[in-house]
């Protein structure tokens, strides 16, 4: 019996893969808001003429030391104490919208904090100055200190008018690589929902939905999802949210699940991600009970861009379920097409294994061998990292396989993210000012090192689940060299002759055909068809 049964790449856990990651956001980069002025927001005074200094009245005497940012190590910084910031002249604020809405946000950053250090909480202007200076961040780039901004006036709620508008700012910013924690669980995950404005409801509803699901509480979920519109996008990630935790307890896939995905991904308001994923749940699940035929037209109606490297998976699958159909050719091709540039790093251990079981039904039993063979050749130093129970984390295969997709791949966005605005930062210095700018720098640092930790928490478990896929696939290569080798010497009875090769389709009128040399075309590569004749041997003794 071909081995090829315990390694299904269409199982239950390969459904999943991938979903839970489209469930927690889509990273659709929409354009961020401009700077329009509320039509509540405090107007700037127009007789004000005389610009403050850029530290405004919370500025330092002359010649005091900017605070040392965090973890530098200077004693005498800690030694130094910080000149306590004067009370802000409400003029400050004025000029700072002045240069607000002359875009002049690098002016107007270090005048809105110097305005919230000289001002009480309780101050009635002081929500609309946390909210510009998060505005101004935002449009030097500095999403994360926009954020951090965003979600205190969230936590704080003093003053109404300003809340909306902030949570419309952070629901943008979920779209960009952010902190979850700070942002979808501290706010929208706790948010009282019967005050906010219907669209922001609908998102923390959503969020909150989300939330109960991850801790196992899926009647909360559903009552937090049937508080949403049926036409808004949120209900559409809803409906996928609850197929995905339906088909994660299932003990037994059943059409109707299917179909659900189906015509879930028929739904013009759901993300093009969670389309994707939604069309690969059908295709796997199918392949799962052997509906092949069905599983390649869902394959076929997967839509990534021609060198997106989730087509690899694509292509790899596709050619499983051709392999089972007995398209032996057309499997081949794809593995061909897997061979290109674009895909050659792709860590794909199973296209080895694929390669060799068609060889073998081909008899071609050395080239089996050798593509059986090829795997561990490929992998050697990730197989010995793993026997020699080194850490995985820095094996570079199976890291980069980690960080491909899932909860793994969006830490290492938001790390990227912080590395990125952190050096934008530095820019800033002279600008900023004294106050600004160390503040800044403490934001970032603190937020790095947390981001790292869950950074490293995920990758250690993706690069376990990488990592057993491929001693899997070590493992089956094993048993298939075994096979290869008795099949080598088995002894041809008397009497056989050669199988009669399939006859291959020939060509439309529309169509042509070039033979291979080894350079691939970006519109081709779904295309291959490799011929390869048959050595097999049948018994005709009566």
């Amino acid at each position: 019996m071909s081995p090829f049964s315990t390694f299904a790449p269409a199982h239950r856990a390969a459904a999943l893969f991938g979903l839970c990651a489209a469930i927690a956001c889509s990273w659709n980069q929409r354009a961020l808001a401009g700077a329009n002025p509320p039509d509540d927001a405090p107007a700037p005074d127009a007789a004000v003429s005389d610009k403050p200094d850029k530290q405004g009245a919370g500025a330092d005497k002359e010649g005091a030391k900017p605070e040392e940012p965090a973890g530098s190590g200077n004693p005498a910084a800690a030694e130094t104490p910080e000149a306590p910031p004067q009370k802000a002249d409400p003029k400050l604020l004025d000029a700072a919208l002045q240069q607000f809405y002359a875009n002049d946000f690098r002016d107007a950053a270090p005048m809105f904090y110097a305005y919230l250090e000289g001002s009480p909480p309780t101050d009635e202007n002081y929500a609309w100055a946390q909210y510009f200076l998060a505005r101004s961040l935002r449009e030097l780039g500095l999403t994360h200190a926009a954020g951090y901004y965003l979600a205190r006036i969230a936590r704080e709620r003093s003053n109404p008018a300003v809340l909306p508008r902030a949570l419309e700012e952070l629901r943008v910013l979920t779209e960009l690589p952010h902190d979850e924690t700070m942002i979808d669980e501290q706010i929208f995950g706790s948010l009282d929902l019967g005050f906010l404005p219907p669209e922001i409801a609908a998102y923390a509803h959503y969020q909150q939905g989300l939330i109960a699901l991850k801790v196992g509480n899926e009647r909360w979920a559903k009552n937090h999802f049937a508080k949403l519109d049926e036409t808004s996008p949120e209900a559409s990630r809803a409906r996928f949210a609850l197929l995905v935790t339906r088909l994660k307890h299932a003990k037994k896939v059943d059409d109707d699940l299917i179909d659900a995905f189906y015509e879930l991904s028929r739904d013009p308001k759901l993300t093009p991600a969670m389309k994707n994923e939604s069309l690969l749940a059908v295709a796997r699940l199918k392949y799962e009970k052997q509906d092949y035929e069905g599983a390649l037209k869902a394959y076929a109606e997967v839509k990534l861009p021609p060198l997106d490297p989730g087509q690899a998976t694509l292509y790899l699958e596709e050619a499983w379920a051709r392999y089972q159909l007995g398209q032996l050719h057309e499997a081949m091709g794809l593995l061909t097409t897997l061979d290109a540039p674009s895909f050659r790093d792709e860590f794909l251990p199973d296209k080895y294994l694929l390669r060799a079981f068609i060889y073998r039904d081909l008899c071609h039993y050395l080239p089996a061998k050798r593509a059986a063979k090829e795997l561990n050749r490929r992998f050697a130093d990730s197989l010995e990292a793993i026997h020699d129970r080194t850490d995985l984390a820095e094996d570079l295969r199976l890291r980069r396989a980690a960080m491909a997709t899932g909860g793994t791949h969006r830490a290492a966005q938001f790390l990227q993210t912080l590395e990125l605005e952190g050096e934008r930062l530095g820019k800033y210095a002279g600008s900023f000012g004294d106050r600004l700018f160390p503040h800044l720098v403490k934001l970032y640092d603190l937020a790095h090192a947390e981001a790292q930790r869950v950074f490293q928490e995920r990758l250690a478990e993706a690069v376990r689940h990488e990592a057993d896929k491929l001693l899997r696939a070590a493992e089956q290569v094993r048993l298939m060299d075994y096979e290869v080798g008795l099949k080598l010497y088995e002894r041809v009875k008397k009497g056989a002759k050669l199988v009669t090769p399939k006859e291959e389709q020939a060509l439309k009128d529309d169509e042509v055909a070039f033979r291979f040399d080894g350079e691939y075309w970006n519109d081709e590569l779904r295309t291959y068809r490799f011929h390869l004749e048959s050595r097999c041997m049948e018994d005709t003794a009566q």
